[in-house]
């Protein structure tokens, strides 16, 4: 009888599932850290996929984009996924040819017993294995040229001097609420703003200049959050071209409803959050 218990309870602890392994945060390719994949964790137990190649000097840019859902053993599948390739003129362009390969590449993801993942590109036939990353900045994102566009659109609502108010459409609104709330803030005293003068001047000072934006990167660090190094340079005259080195900013945006949208600059949400505080 206590034989029959003790078989039992063996048979019932082999029946329950085996906790499923955690796929999530980024991974580089073991070999060489030439490819970057982050994994986002979705519903129902899935991961939403992004891979990203470029080597340096090489003016091509590859990126992967799927939905991979859990299967046997502990593995994820994909049936969707998406390969675009980005080609530059040059090495550190932002202009770019998009080209995409396909949208219904099959794979799959598991991670083995030494904790490696291993990428199993049904498609093109090719088993990548990466590692766990502790990459850091941009060595650990996603290059993201296809959002260049979309980043030198917003730079049109950037609050230099002014905050426009159809600025709020290219926001968060958390983000906008805090500008506009800081905008209205009555002045000191005294007429001036003291160390808060980046209210009006975020990016060409007080020279009278109108400000020429460039993008000098963009990077997605997750399936809906991205950050861009945006560059700016002076106009002094109408039809000059811009004058001396860009000045580099920083500027952060969410993926929601579909659409990019500015949730920082500079780290100014905050610096406003701190003005409207005193």
């Amino acid at each position: 009888m206590w034989l029959a218990a003790v078989c039992c309870a063996a048979i019932l602890a082999g029946c329950r599932p085996a906790t499923a392994p955690d796929f999530s945060g980024q991974w580089a390719e073991k070999s060489a850290e030439r490819v970057v994949a982050v994994f986002t964790p979705a519903a129902g137990g899935g991961y939403g996929v992004q891979a990203g190649w470029r080597e340096a000097g090489l003016a091509q840019y590859e990126a992967w984009e799927m939905s991979a859902t859990p299967g046997k053993g502990g593995a994820l599948t994909y049936s969707d996924g998406r390969l675009v390739h980005f080609s530059f003129e040059r090495d550190g362009d932002t202009e770019y040819v998009e080209e995409t390969v396909y949208t219904d590449g099959t794979g799959s993801f598991r991670i083995n017993r030494q904790g490696e993942l291993v990428w199993k590109d049904a498609t093109d036939d090719v088993e990548t294995v990466f590692i766990r990353t502790d990459l850091n900045g941009d060595d650990a994102a996603i290059i993201a040229p296809e959002l260049t566009g979309r980043v030198l659109e917003l730079c049109r609502y950037i609050p230099d001097h002014e905050l426009l108010p159809e600025a709020a459409g290219y926001m968060t609104a958390d983000f906008y609420k805090a500008l506009s709330d800081a905008f209205a803030k009555p002045a000191p005293e005294d007429g001036t703003i003291d160390d808060y003068e980046w209210l009006y001047t975020f990016v060409t000072g007080n020279g009278g200049s109108l400000p020429f934006y460039s993008v000098e990167s963009v990077h997605r660090t997750d399936r809906s959050h991205a950050t861009a190094v945006v560059g700016v340079r002076d106009i002094w005259e109408p039809n000059d071209e811009p004058s001396g080195e860009p000045s580099l900013h920083r500027m952060d945006l969410v993926l929601e409803d579909g659409h990019w949208l500015m949730s920082d600059f500079d780290g100014h949400k905050q610096s406003c959050l701190d003005y409207l505080s005193k």
